[in-house]
């Protein structure tokens, strides 16, 4: 779906179709896979209203990581997110669990070295890099984000809609 019409169809959300809602990215260091990983999310039961390629710049980057700012994996996960394109995806999930929540639990732990058997980090930290041992060993290269709230999914999507709306 082209950006303008989504952000059109975005805007009318109410805060409760938020719970049914989460925002979501593959990051630059899964976008190889972006077709396989596409299929995997749909085939967990979300929809996906809306997915595109996006480059972050570091100062987007900045901001949506911000409540990171001055951690020891900061400036990692700045540089990753900024070394090539990321998926931005808004997944739709029905049910009494919020979105997010289901979201955040078919990716595993942070920590792919971590992450249960089948969830998401788990399978694509061993598909692509053969392992966490191999790639995952810091928490900036998980190949994934989830947004961990109702108010993130609000905050994030509207951060990075934002900024895609403004490079057109």
């Amino acid at each position: 779906m082209e950006i303008k019409k989504f952000i059109e169809e975005f805007k009318g959300f109410t805060v409760q179709e938020f719970e049914h809602l989460t925002y979501a990215m593959i990051k630059p260091d899964a976008v190889v896979a972006k077709e396989e990983i596409l299929q995997d999310i749909e085939h967990r039961g979300f929809k996906i209203l809306f997915q595109q390629e996006y480059q972050f710049s570091k100062q987007l980057a900045e901001n949506f990581y911000s409540e990171h700012a001055g951690k020891g994996f900061y400036d990692r996960l700045v540089a990753q997110m900024t070394a090539g394109p990321v998926v931005v995806l808004i997944l739709e999930k029905q049910g009494e669990i919020p979105c997010y929540q289901v979201w955040r639990n078919e990716l595993g732990a942070t920590n792919p070295a971590n992450a249960a058997e089948g969830t998401l980090r788990n399978v694509y930290t061993y598909k692509l890099f053969g392992g966490p041992e191999m790639y995952a060993q810091e928490k900036a290269t998980n190949c994934f984000h989830g947004a961990d709230s109702v108010a993130s999914v609000i905050r994030e999507s509207n951060l990075v809609l934002y900024d895609m709306l403004m490079s057109i």
